[in-house]
């Protein structure tokens, strides 16, 4: 194959990264550094995680004065998001594999387990509603472009036709009053239309913040960008509900390991530590996205957890059996060892 041929292809683009790989690596051995880079992509390497977007010298220099960057804040976003995923998926792998023989030691493993339920509920809730917020954006500039390409179409039109009257009118002589009526009548009418297409224009780009000078090439580029977030945003949601649902697998894991135990005495257990979990979970959550933090998402998300264990339903049979106790046993009362056990 000939070089002219070859040099925008994929295989050549690969052999160019793997060749930098190679030179970047060595260099960096010598300088005494145990970092190294490589050249495939996440998928290639087997990596689950999301990898970050090139951010570029402009948008770097412009955080450094305070402006936030869309694709900065993303990238920031992504990587809050890999840490926390890395994180739970270790804990859910840890808590399967560990056995529970003890009412104690059974209740604080299914509790931990909740709470990473909890936390898998609000990222993928924080992810939707990233995904609300650029749907709705799309839906703003989509409409928006194709309402502004057709005024800069129509704009460009009746200019053609405007600059074709004048030379008309400019080549008759003087002695044709009628024709030149007639041109001049059209050619204020144009103007005229002109005038209004250019003042809806302006104030369409005035209402998203562009300008005359930028809009053209900013419009498809802000809706590529957000498109792209949007691809983005579902293939992290996609990741978390797999998550979600092998965590779920682990859950029903320790339900069946609870068949064993007083149902009565493991819930009072866990309901005792549930507070303390709960919290966990909110200082993790706000520790991740600081000011971003939303109470209303966590108690959205304490909620879905809830109905996707059947809590409601698993809290009304633990008070049925503890009625039908109670008038079995009308002194009953239930006091446990320190494993749990009834004495």
């Amino acid at each position: 194959m000939r070089i002219s041929a070859r040099w925008n292809s994929e295989e050549q683009l690969l052999a160019w990264r793997e060749a930098w790989a190679t030179a970047a690596n060595r260099c960096l051995e010598l300088a005494g550094h145990d970092s190294r880079i490589d050249h495939r992509s996440h998928a290639e390497r087997g990596l689950e995680e999301r990898p970050t977007i090139h951010e570029g010298v402009v948008a770097r220099a412009m955080e450094k004065k305070g402006i936030i960057f869309d694709r900065c804040e993303l990238n920031r976003q992504i990587k809050a998001d890999n840490a926390l995923l890395r994180e739970l998926r270790g804990q859910v792998k840890k808590l399967a594999q560990t056995v529970k023989n003890t009412i104690p030691a059974l209740a604080e493993a299914m509790e931990n387990l909740r709470k990473n339920l909890l936390l898998f509920c609000y990222q993928l809730g924080y992810l939707r509603k990233g995904k609300e917020r650029l749907n709705a954006s799309l839906n703003t500039l989509r409409p928006a472009l194709t309402q502004y390409n057709q005024l800069a179409k129509d704009i460009r039109n009746k200019m053609k036709e405007r600059r074709s009257l004048l030379s008309e009118k400019k080549s008759f002589p003087a002695v044709h009053v009628f024709r030149h009526r007639e041109l001049a009548a059209k050619i204020a009418a144009l103007t005229e239309d002109l005038e209004e297409l250019r003042s809806e224009k302006n104030l369409l780009l005035a209402s998203l913040a562009y300008s005359e000078e930028n809009a053209a090439d900013q419009f498809p580029k802000d809706i590529a960008a957000m498109e792209q977030n949007l691809k983005r945003l579902e293939e992290q949601e996609q990741k978390y509900s797999a998550e979600l649902d092998a965590a779920l697998n682990e859950y029903a894991g320790l339900r069946e390991q609870a068949h064993g135990f007083d149902p009565v005495q493991l819930h009072e257990a866990r309901h005792a530590i549930r507070p303390g979990k709960e919290q966990e979970a909110e200082n993790r959550v706000q520790q991740v996205y600081g000011e971003k933090y939303s109470p209303l998402l966590m108690f959205d998300s304490k909620k879905a957890v809830s109905r996707m264990l059947n809590e409601d339903i698993e809290q009304q049979a633990v008070r049925r059996m503890v009625r039908q106790a109670q008038k079995e046993h009308p002194i009953f009362k239930s006091k446990k060892d320190d494993k749990g056990q009834e004495r």
